[in-house]
C-alpha cells in the first residue's frame, strides 16, 4: 500500500466513527458519543501522519501529540497554506485537549470519581459538532484521497 491508500484507510475509519455517533445520539448514549469523537479525530490524524510523515503512526491515543508531530513536519508546512492553518490552530488544539479528556476518562484513576466520566446530552452534542468541524478542517489540508467503502 502506498501512503495515499493507507491514509484513505484511516479516513474511512474516521468517517465510520462519525457516522456511528449519529446512531449513538439517537440512542442517547452520550459517553460513547464523546469517546467516538476522540476516535474520529485520532484516526483522521493518523491518516495525516501516514501521508505527511510517510511512516506508520505511533500506537498512541494522544491526539495532541499526533497533531503537533504532523503540523510541525516539513512536509505539512511545505504543502499547507500556513495562514489558513494558523486561523484555527488554537481552536483545534483546544478541541483536541477537551476530547482527549473523555478518552482518558475511560480509565478511572479513582473509582470514587467514576460518575465524573459521564457526559450529558449538551456536552455530547457540542463535542460532536466540534468533531465534525475539526475533522473536516484537518482533512482540508490533504489532497483528494480516495476513501474505500466499508463493506456492508
Amino acid at each position: 500500500m502506498n501512503k495515499q491508500e493507507k491514509c484513505g484507510y484511516w479516513l474511512m475509519l474516521s468517517d465510520y466513527d462519525l457516522g456511528t455517533v449519529d446512531a449513538l445520539i439517537k440512542g442517547e448514549r452520550w459517553v460513547y458519543v464523546a469517546y467516538l469523537c476522540q476516535q474520529a479525530a485520532e484516526r483522521q490524524l493518523k491518516g495525516m501522519y501516514v501521508y505527511f510523515l510517510e511512516t506508520e503512526p505511533p500506537k498512541t491515543h494522544n491526539v495532541n501529540f499526533l497533531f503537533s508531530k504532523i503540523t510541525g513536519s516539513e512536509a505539512f508546512r511545505a504543502q499547507t497554506n500556513l495562514e489558513r492553518f494558523e486561523e484555527k490552530k488554537n481552536d483545534c488544539e483546544d478541541f483536541l485537549m477537551d476530547v482527549m479528556f473523555y478518552y482518558m476518562s475511560d480509565y478511572p484513576f479513582s473509582y470514587k470519581n467514576i460518575t465524573n466520566r459521564f457526559v450529558d446530552r449538551n456536552l455530547a452534542i457540542d463535542l460532536y459538532d466540534k468533531a465534525r468541524v475539526f475533522v473536516a478542517w484537518l482533512r482540508s489540508f490533504l489532497p483528494e484521497i480516495e476513501i474505500p467503502n466499508i463493506p456492508s
